[in-house]
């Protein structure tokens, strides 16, 4: 039931958009929710069988480790779905504190493990779980004073546009134009001396391949960068030969008229919204949305350069997967390669104006955690939003208006210990706990 409630706007997305009959759409959001739900009650499963007493000093440790394991496989098996991880609920916690060294799932764990002390401490009246409470909370609260990244660079100005076009208006030819317009009519007061430095528009901003777009269209996002040297970045479509691509371009005041100087390409693509999966071809053709195969993105690509920082992009939802954003910053890339701020472009009016929309800025305010990176995020219909390297958002659009944030924004460089090992840590911890709790187990038998 959880589960279902927090993923109901998937129905919105299949129903209203996508033409399915108000039971199909419910029927395949309640499979995606059962779905989800089978990794914890696997959890739940595997705690019952150790049969923990809660008195035992392993009880919460093993119990804080299966649920990690349970959420970590979710979000890996099948192209991964770690949406609604427990670590997001302690965002605004000091349990936040850890995400720099262990990540969402570390933040998870511990959440887990002070809510499991927190019943010991209430239940047993156990002062040794009402003290480890305290300093685990203590140590997230001193984590999160230490600066693990630096700033580097002159601050960049940002203008991120969120047109707010309906989805309905999206994809239609006839209004393709007017959804165009109303984007660069948001954008003009950024444009010109002592504007901006970057515009950046959301995901699918055209909905029309780069090369397929009529000239005029291609030229009014050059003369932006012409009338004060900002630089641009859109999302829109590519087409090249073995296919088309979700991506996102960029345009400098050098770029020549009708080009663009580079690129991001999506890599970890959307199950039946942007690859079908294989055996779904059915469902997909029940739909009445501008669905494809996409062909996907290199794992590995460069940032864009924009003056002083180096922008590290990832389109929807990809900043679901933490590993992911933070490839580009493992010690084995030069410092010079890495990104300095990281841009996430999403079109989630799909789902209305609904929670997914916070959900999807939490999501990116723990990668800006995790990273030390800024955030800044333009999006259709929200959340278009700023995030610093602490993941506390300094300014937003409200969800579902058409606007523009001015933003300044200053680049990080370092490696936090997450960015350096990534999951390797929890998921040791998560496991050495579970084999302990086994070894009991096998014990006492």
């Amino acid at each position: 039931l959880a589960y279902t409630v927090g993923l109901h706007w998937i129905y919105i997305s299949l129903h209203e958009y996508g033409g399915l009959p108000s039971w199909l759409a419910a029927l395949a959001t309640l499979l995606l929710s059962l779905y989800v739900a089978l990794y914890a009650l696997g959890a739940l499963a595997l705690i019952r069988w150790l049969k923990l007493n809660t008195r035992q000093w392993i009880a919460p440790f093993a119990i804080a480790a299966i649920v990690t394991l349970a959420e970590w496989c979710r979000g890996t098996f099948l192209t991964g779905f770690p949406w609604l991880a427990i670590g997001y609920l302690a965002i605004d916690t000091p349990l936040s504190g850890y995400a720099p060294v262990l990540g969402v799932y570390g933040v998870g764990f511990l959440s887990v493990l002070t809510v499991m002390w927190a019943a010991q401490t209430i239940r047993h009246r156990s002062w040794p779980a009402f003290c480890a409470l305290l300093v685990i909370l203590a140590g997230g609260f001193g984590l999160s004073q230490h600066r693990f990244t630096e700033p580097t660079g002159a601050p960049l100005k940002v203008a991120l546009i969120q047109g707010a076009i309906e989805q309905s208006m999206k994809f239609d030819p006839n209004r393709e134009a007017q959804a165009l317009q109303t984007h660069l009519e948001i954008a003009r007061p950024a444009a010109g001396p002592g504007g901006a430095h970057l515009m950046v528009f959301p995901e699918t901003a055209m909905v029309r391949p780069w090369d397929l777009a009529p000239p005029e269209y291609r030229d009014a996002f050059h003369r932006l960068t012409q009338a004060g040297g900002a630089s641009v970045m859109l999302g829109l479509p590519l087409r090249d030969a073995d296919g088309y691509r979700n991506s996102l371009i960029a345009i400098h005041e050098s770029t020549p008229p009708g080009s663009f100087a580079a690129r991001y390409d999506k890599h970890h693509l959307v199950p039946f919204g942007e690859f079908i999966p294989w055996g779904f071809r059915w469902f997909v053709d029940l739909m009445n949305m501008p669905l494809g195969d996409f062909q996907r993105g290199a794992k590995r690509q460069d940032p864009i350069a924009v003056r002083d920082q180096r922008i590290g992009v990832n389109i929807c939802f990809e900043d679901l997967f933490g590993e992911e954003i933070i490839a580009p910053l493992s010690p084995e890339v030069p410092a010079a390669q890495q990104p300095t701020i990281l841009l996430n472009i999403s079109n989630l009016a799909w789902f209305g104006n609904t929670i997914a929309l916070s959900q999807h800025l939490a999501i990116s305010r723990m990668r800006a955690m995790e990273t030390g990176r800024p955030m800044i995020r333009a999006t259709n219909t929200g959340a278009t939003a700023a995030v610093d390297h602490r993941g506390v958002v300094t300014d937003q659009i409200a969800f579902g208006s058409p606007g523009l944030l001015f933003a300044q924004v200053r680049g990080m460089q370092g490696i936090t210990p997450y960015s350096r090992w990534g999951n390797l840590p929890i998921l040791a911890i998560s496991l050495l706990f579970l084999a302990i709790a086994i070894a009991m187990k096998a014990r006492r038998a």
